[in-house]
């Protein structure tokens, strides 16, 4: 017992170090990092840019004058957000097969095309109009930005796999966290861009800088990853590894898991995937959701018509996936209500700050008149404050709740995020506002990382990966789900462009939603809770 707590307070996270320690070695990493970690910096910048902006840019320009704009506004910024996150699940091979520099370029020169086209609409005079021609140039944009950025992201995380061993990994990815949150805040000064107060280009003309510092991420990355630093790097790395390269099986490693053939498909994944066949009736596009009906059917009748063996092995499959596991089905999706919260950031947040604040009079407290329509005026000060306060705030958290249990800290984190929202009900003003963002990002800091950690101690032995990456469904399905049914409309009702505005309801409504998963944690503590083998 005397020697423990010595090793525990020594194996303590320092707050400091852990928010200091990605830059440091950011300076001392190899060039062939320098050479995704710089882009990766840019590109966060330009992707959350373009993010804030995008609701707001068809509501005001792409269906100016159409009919319920807010709510088609809302469905292609999912087609944005949903589209990126199915193409990294069919584009994630293009890295391995032909190498992460040829995929990082390939992905610039697409995301380029792609934002170009999502910026030129207004400036050759296309026509505004649901199916218009700055619709369909916009659509065209985002269709390749989502080819580009599915090729992108695993090309980027490989290159960080590949060119690292196991005592640099974590660095390097701590790194593209950093950077990642950080270029996410730049967009808060965008607005020297856009308001014509200053360089007046409005949203387009910030649209067409992204695009530029996209091209400069292509030349930075044909400049610094050339094809001899990535050798010399998979090479290095190589060695550090042991000689073992990148896809040759690692003995030492624990093996597959062999899946149980007799366990059945559980009942409740059956009823799951009946849910998602009704929710494909959401989908606006006709040709997309009749497409996917006959997708599915035409999966069901193969299944029927397989060889009894090739079927049972199916069913075998399906049955050991992780969704079969019903605490683990429990538990991510019982995350969904207060992952919509992350959503709002892009959704909901600068059309209401822009919409409601322009206007609000002077907040006087404790005799001090405090202007507060600057808010309205410059709302991606607002929209863009989480990613600074999440990289601050991730690790101090981290060192003050490292021994408390990992289920409790889920349970009062979500509670802590979806709390705020019901300080935005209260009324509107900017105390409120800020308090908002940053109770919301503390509750954030509390559950989200433990969150990864809950799907890999789940895991039977050595299918951890398998387990991480079906957690990242809810967080897809909150992408599709939130302007499918409700972001968009409930911009329309409660926050309308012209109107009466009453954003305290719409507000509201977010808070009991969020509050769903505190609720679900606490009711199935006794029930998942008992999984949970460690305590940080």
């Amino acid at each position: 017992m005397s020697e423990s707590a010595p090793n525990a307070e020594e194996n303590k996270p320092s707050p400091w170090k852990e928010i200091t320690q990605p830059f440091i070695d950011l300076v001392h990493s190899p060039r062939a990092l320098w050479g995704i970690n710089l882009p990766y910096f840019f590109e966060g910048m330009c992707y959350f840019g373009i993010l804030g902006y995008l609701a707001i840019y068809f509501s005001d320009y792409v269906f100016k004058g159409v009919p319920n704009a807010d709510v088609w506004s809302h469905d292609m910024v999912g087609v944005l957000t949903a589209g990126i996150t199915i193409a990294m699940l069919f584009l994630g091979f293009v890295p391995d097969k032909f190498g992460v520099r040829k995929a990082l370029l390939a992905s610039f020169v697409i995301m380029v095309v792609g934002r170009a086209l999502m910026s030129v609409g207004p400036y050759i005079g296309l026509q505004p109009g649901l199916w218009g021609p700055l619709h369909l140039a916009t659509l065209a944009g985002i269709f390749f930005v989502v080819i580009g950025y599915g090729m992108y992201q695993p090309a980027a995380y490989a290159g960080v796999r590949q060119f690292t061993d196991e005592k640099t990994a974590a660095m390097g990815f701590a790194m593209l966290y950093a950077l990642m949150n950080l270029g996410g805040y730049i967009p808060t000064y965008a607005f020297l861009i856009r308001d014509k107060e200053f360089l007046g280009w409005d949203i387009p003309g910030v649209f067409w800088v992204y695009t530029a510092f996209t091209g400069v991420s292509l030349i930075a990355t044909a400049i610094i990853l050339t094809r001899k630093t990535e050798a010399d790097a998979l090479a290095k790395a190589k060695a550090q590894r042991g000689g073992a390269a990148e896809g040759v099986k690692d003995e030492t490693k624990p093996a597959r898991a062999a899946l149980d053939e007799n366990k059945k498909v559980p009942v409740h994944l059956w009823i799951f995937l009946v849910l998602v066949e009704a929710l494909f009736y959401l989908i606006p596009f006709g040709w997309l959701k009749y497409g996917l009906w006959g997708l599915s059917a035409l999966a069901l009748v193969v299944l029927l018509v397989l060889p009894a063996g090739a079927r049972k092995r199916v069913l075998v499959r399906l049955a050991n996936h992780p969704l079969g596991e019903p605490k683990f089905f429990f538990f991510i999706f019982a995350l969904i209500p207060v992952q919509t919260l992350f959503t709002y950031n892009w959704f909901l947040i600068p059309q209401y700050v822009e919409r409601c604040y322009a206007d609000l009079q002077p907040l006087h407290l404790l005799g001090i008149s405090i202007p507060q329509d600057w808010i309205g005026k410059y709302f991606e000060v607002a929209s863009n404050f989480n990613p600074l306060l999440v990289f601050i705030a991730v690790p101090i958290v981290t060192a003050l709740t490292y021994k408390r249990k990992v289920y409790n800290m889920m349970i009062l984190g979500t509670f802590i995020m979806a709390a705020p929202s019901f300080l935005l009900a209260l009324g509107t003003n900017g105390l409120l506002l800020f308090a908002f963002l940053f109770i919301m990002t503390i509750g954030e800091s509390m559950w989200q990382p433990r969150f990864l950690q809950y799907a890999a101690e789940i895991a039977p032995e050595g299918r951890t990966g398998e387990y991480m990456g079906v957690a990242q469904l809810p967080w897809f399905l909150t992408k599709v789900l939130v302007p499918l049914i409700y972001s968009g409309r409930m911009m329309e009702k409660f926050c309308p462009a012209e109107g009466i505005k009453s954003p305290q309801t719409m507000w509201f409504i977010c808070g009991c939603i969020a509050m769903v998963s505190t609720v679900l944690l606490i009711l199935a503590k006794g029930w998942v809770g008992r999984d949970f083998k460690t305590k940080a």
